[in-house]
């Protein structure tokens, strides 16, 4: 695994756990759940979240010392509401935000994590609701050219 992927699988399994959505590595879910993907959001079922890693944080990558600073952003999706994507929103900000001094189930560790932006991002070609939240995350990012 690298480390990337260990910090998405990490979190998918960490709100999983808490009850935000279902996490299913596999990838499969029927339409009465709320699907928790990595990368983008599935085309079913109509209610998803998808987490994924899209840059640096604002504290960037220390050049000595093994932390580094991410941003991973959760995009919500839900069909028939636009406040079920706010509640999903609301479900992962509580499960994440002042996140601090966490191992993931994945072995990453969490130093802290705090909610960046909101973003409604309308509705979708299938007249779905969207928003984006970004979150930025300090974590231990052990490396070869960096003290463990």
């Amino acid at each position: 695994m690298t480390w990337t992927r260990d910090l998405l699988t990490g979190f998918a399994v960490l709100l999983g756990e808490a009850g935000v959505a279902t996490w299913n590595p596999n990838g499969i879910y029927t339409a009465n759940q709320t699907a928790l993907t990595i990368g983008g959001l599935p085309a079913s079922p109509d209610t998803a979240i998808a987490l994924a890693v899209y840059g640096v944080g604002q504290m960037g990558d220390d050049v000595e010392q093994p932390d580094s600073a991410v941003q991973m952003q959760a995009r919500f999706r839900a069909k028939t509401d636009p406040r079920v994507v706010d509640d999903l929103a609301d479900g992962v900000f509580d499960a994440i935000h002042g996140l601090a001094n966490v191992m993931l189930s994945t072995g990453v560790q969490v130093l802290l994590a705090r909610r960046t932006l909101v973003a409604p991002l309308g509705r979708d070609s299938s007249g779905r609701w969207e928003r984006a939240d970004s979150f930025d995350l300090m974590c231990h990012r052990p490396s070869p050219h960096r003290d463990a």
